[in-house]
């Protein structure tokens, strides 16, 4: 079965990229979504870092990604506060040839205005955003920042692909919600959508059925994707086990192989390497 897992960090940047791929081979995955480290104190209050600091993490990101740049996707886990944000952008997409950014709203919203040449920025590149969405559990006072009806505003840009991960929990019905919002300015019902929602957990075991079921019901699988939210090091111990239950999971529904393929490979497939709707 090919896998993708859409959603990996690098543990403060100390990986190889021989232990990133040691660590796929182990797992049986066929290709990851790899964030870059992001410089700065994440889980605290503080100014973002020098773009030089940023500049080196997507160097060292860069450099995992060419080992095997058919099963390394690697993003540039941007702060968009950042001064010179769109020369990074940038840098990191058209120059060292990264696939998307990974933004985590801490104490500003996907909404706020100053967000805008951001998002044009990727439009005019054609790559995605993976926000994060939902709790944080390892932050402060930051989860208010990222519940799903704040990316609404992401409509008034209709040629940017993102995902939201995690399903939003605890707000996963808030996050469907808002997919119905983007499926319906599409005019599609199943595809055209350019809302992707990436599964890695969030959602505990005795919530993961409810949201799955949903999910799939609701949203067709052309648009839901696996991922672990782990790091290579923990994808041998944990990523196994999370590939079985949800199979488990999406065959206890019903769902057919080819729901399943989009499950663990096509929606992200086609979210980054997909052609314009």
């Amino acid at each position: 079965m090919q896998t993708w897992d859409c959603h990996v960090h690098t543990y403060n940047g100390t990986e190889t990229a021989d232990d990133v791929l040691r660590a796929m081979d182990a797992v049986g995955l066929t290709r990851i979504s790899f964030f870059s480290q992001h410089p700065g104190n994440i889980r605290e209050l503080c100014p973002p870092p020098p773009a030089a600091e940023f500049r080196a993490a997507i160097d060292s990101a860069a450099a995992i990604q060419a080992a095997d740049p058919d099963r390394i996707y690697a993003l540039f886990w941007a702060d968009p506060r950042t001064e010179g944000i769109l020369d990074l952008v940038e840098y990191a997409l058209v120059d060292r040839g990264l696939h998307g950014i990974k933004m985590i709203p801490n104490h500003w919203y996907a909404s706020d205005e100053f967000l805008y040449p951001l998002y044009e920025k990727m439009e005019a590149l054609g790559k995605p955003i993976h926000f994060h969405s939902g709790i944080l559990y390892a932050f402060g006072d930051s989860s208010r920042f990222c519940r799903p009806v704040f990316y609404e505003a992401l409509i008034n840009f209709p040629r940017l692909k993102f995902a939201m991960a995690h399903i939003s929990w605890p707000w996963t019905d808030e996050c469907l919600a808002l997919f119905g919002h983007f499926r319906s300015v599409a005019g599609t019902r199943q595809q055209g959508s350019r809302m992707w929602i990436d599964c890695s957990r969030g959602t505990p075991d005795v919530w993961r059925t409810d949201a799955l079921h949903k999910a799939t019901t609701f949203c067709q699988s052309g648009r839901l994707m696996y991922g672990t939210d782990t790091y290579p090091g923990s994808l041998p111990r944990s990523a196994p086990a999370m590939i079985q239950k949800d199979l488990d999971l999406l065959h206890g529904m019903g769902l057919s192989d080819e729901d399943i393929h989009q499950f663990f490979w096509g929606a992200a497939e086609a979210l980054f390497d997909g052609k314009d709707d």
